[in-house]
């Protein structure tokens, strides 16, 4: 995307709203990601604190310290905020896409101790050290933005986890979990059941045991590290999912 200096201003990290309009003053995740990029591009003070990570599915993002001391903006794919117990049972409480920024450095909060961030799928990520990010945050206010947006949905997520485990039983909420994940052909590549349980917060036996009844009934094929969705029908009337 190309910006001309008459459009930008570099302090706020916003276009002039004559020339966009209005709504980019509150950028959403469709034009995060291409603002962020120009502003990188226009100041070489930005561009200088910025160190890129680039990580494959599975891999670990942030420890709980990194969050604490660090931000994240990611550029690319998907990544997943992940909470333990003492057991070492995990929990998949939100997943974040383009545009998402994260982690505590750029404000004075302390972390969650048992939390981290592992990329659901190949990502790119920006980081920014603590001291760099809080300066950076009061000079370009959509950087601001952009946490509030990310701290927003991943309450809007937990919360409809939360409806989730109360009123819905398991085999229905694979079923949505599912359907969620398939792509256009019904298929769902690279996931483990072990990931499907994270995402569920129960235990990968009790998993592999419902998929294994999905199959039988003829909902879904299973091989190693892939699921197809047979009957997607079937599966959205066991999720409650009605198309109008």
């Amino acid at each position: 995307m190309k910006i001309h200096k008459s459009d930008f201003n570099p302090r706020t990290g916003l276009h002039h709203p004559l020339t966009l309009g209005l709504a980019v003053q509150s950028p959403d995740a469709n034009n995060m990601t291409q603002t962020l990029t120009a502003l990188r591009e226009e100041d070489p003070a930005f561009n200088k604190v910025i160190r890129v990570q680039n990580v494959e599915r599975g891999q670990l993002v942030a420890t709980s310290d990194d969050l604490a001391h660090k931000m994240y903006v990611l550029m690319s794919g998907k990544v997943n905020l992940i909470c333990t117990n003492n057991e070492g049972r995990r929990l998949v409480v939100a997943t974040l896409e383009p545009g998402a920024i994260f982690g505590e450095g750029a404000l004075d909060n302390a972390s969650d101790p048992s939390t981290f961030v592992e990329a659901a799928e190949p990502s790119s990520i920006w980081v920014i050290p603590s001291g760099e990010a809080r300066n950076l945050t009061m000079q370009y206010p959509i950087l601001g933005w952009g946490l509030l947006q990310t701290y927003g949905e991943r309450l809007l997520q937990v919360e409809n986890s939360l409806e989730d485990v109360a009123y819905k039983k398991l085999p229905e909420r694979l079923a949505m979990l599912l359907l969620d994940l398939a792509d256009e052909q019904g298929a769902i590549k690279g996931v483990s059941h072990q990931s499907l349980a994270d995402h569920l917060g129960t235990y990968r036996e009790t998993v592999s045991a419902i998929l294994r009844d999905f199959k039988r009934q003829g909902m879904v094929e299973l091989g190693y590290r892939r699921i197809n969705l047979i009957d997607q029908e079937m599966l959205q009337e066991i999720a409650g999912v009605w198309e109008w």
